[in-house]
């Protein structure tokens, strides 16, 4: 009996610790945040609309990362359409000022605007999608990784950090999106 409930205790904190929560999103939004690009494409997996189906495909992507303590946490922005590349194929992101309306103060502000691509709305900030024996599988958690293993992973996506105008840029129009369309 003790090890029947002991499991359920495990089973239990697995899944109540294993969600994402808002203020992990947030973090991604913070000054300390850094935005690479990556001239790869990677399997990202999105809901087909109208549908209860997920429908796995490659898109170009953002790499999000935010240092927490001596670790560093991941998430990866898909983006689709892109207008153009540059001749190391890394997808051309610009911006323009455009007036948007904010849900909490309910006014239109100058923000930062694209068309030189496209993001899924419900995958602004996404813990990406691992493939184990051959299936696709979006993660429940953002990856934590070591300064060596982050090193690492960028290298593997061939992902290079946008100049500073296009980060802040980039972080303020991703923060619009998710908190005024979600």
């Amino acid at each position: 009996m003790k090890k029947i409930i002991l499991m359920l205790m495990f089973i239990l904190g697995t899944f109540a610790f294993s969600e994402i929560t808002t203020s992990e999103v947030q973090s991604f939004f913070s000054s300390k945040a850094q935005i690479y690009v990556s001239n790869q494409k990677d399997w990202f997996c999105i809901e087909v609309p109208g549908t209860d189906e997920t429908e796995c495909r490659k898109f170009n992507y953002l790499v999000n990362v935010v240092p927490v303590g001596n670790k560093y946490r991941i998430s990866y922005t898909p983006i689709d359409n892109v207008k153009s590349y540059d001749r190391e194929k890394y997808p051309v992101l610009s911006y323009k000022i455009g007036k948007k309306y904010y849900v909490n103060s309910r006014k239109n502000q100058n923000t930062p605007v694209t068309d030189s691509y496209d993001i899924t709305v419900d995958y602004v900030i996404s813990a990406g999608t691992e493939i184990k024996k051959g299936k696709k599988y979006e993660r429940t958690d953002f990856q934590m990784l070591s300064e060596s293993e982050l090193n690492a992973l960028l290298k593997s996506k061939s992902a290079k950090r946008l100049n500073s105008e296009t980060e802040k840029n980039t972080k303020t129009y991703l923060d619009w999106l998710f908190h005024n369309n979600n």
